[in-house]
């Protein structure tokens, strides 16, 4: 259960902007490198590396992630609208439905697999430091009647010269 958990947790992204004014929603564009040494995991063992690429065009939102984790290297591509639809995008072999809002500036993402342990059911709450170079991913989960919790975050990337 650990291998599906662990491989499910370290491939789900999300990320979009929701019905509020322009202004009053951070952009999230850029590259996003995990923190290894500043994330939490809990005790659902986490990859060893994520790299996020986002293009953040209100309402749109698109995610490039590649993640590696000791059983390989998965890439996924997510694509989102902040409009209280659900979407769903592929995870490896797992398919995913997502909905997606703001509270306030922090995004708020509620997801759905199916897995051989029953529904999972993740919820992320994206916040994005006032200099705008820390974006925290706080995720809880529940599968099987269990709840865990982790903490992501990622830096930004410098754009290249």
């Amino acid at each position: 259960m650990r291998f599906i958990v662990a491989a499910w947790v370290s491939g789900i992204a999300v990320a979009t902007p929701a019905a509020l004014p322009a202004q009053s929603v951070p952009n999230l564009t850029g590259t996003w490198v995990m923190q290894l040494d500043q994330s939490d995991f809990g005790m659902v063992p986490g990859p060893l590396s994520r790299t996020d690429v986002i293009d953040h065009q209100e309402p749109k939102l698109t995610i490039k992630r590649s993640t590696t984790s000791a059983q390989g290297e998965t890439n996924s591509t997510l694509i989102y609208v902040v409009d209280g639809k659900p979407y769903k995008n592929m995870v490896a072999s797992n398919e995913i439905t997502s909905t997606l809002r703001w509270d306030g500036a922090t995004l708020v993402s509620v997801s759905t697999t199916s897995t051989g342990q029953g529904e999972v059911t993740i919820t992320d709450r994206f916040t994005l430091s006032a200099d705008g170079q820390t974006l925290t991913q706080a995720r809880s989960f529940s599968i099987g009647g269990q709840e865990l919790g982790q903490t992501i975050a990622l830096a930004k990337k410098p754009p290249p010269p």
